[in-house]
């Protein structure tokens, strides 16, 4: 009986810290150059399901990015990540701006 007890208890603890995890949406900015927003935008974006890489690995950079959306000179690029279900999903958005 005791040694259940102390199983539940760990299996508690353990689903405690994992379920505990903090959900975010980040997202920023950075200039290039000092010009004015591109009327292009290009996007890549890269997933993590249950703390692995998707298929697509990291194909969230701004080369591919820029080349998703026919860019070649880039004026801003946008990062935004958004996690879902407590972590357990999280999908990295890569935007560039530009001609």
């Amino acid at each position: 009986m005791k040694k259940q007890i102390m199983t539940l208890a760990a299996s508690a603890a353990i689903a405690m810290f994992t379920l505990s995890s903090c959900v975010t949406v980040n997202s920023g900015a950075a200039l290039a150059e000092k010009a004015p927003v591109g009327p292009k935008v290009g996007e890549a974006k890269s997933s993590i399901i249950l703390g692995f890489w998707s298929s697509k690995g990291e194909q969230n950079n701004i080369k591919e990015a820029a080349a998703n959306g026919g860019i070649t000179k880039v004026s801003q690029v946008e990062y935004v990540d958004k996690s879902i279900l407590l972590g357990l999903f999280i999908q990295h958005t890569t935007r560039v701006y530009g001609e």
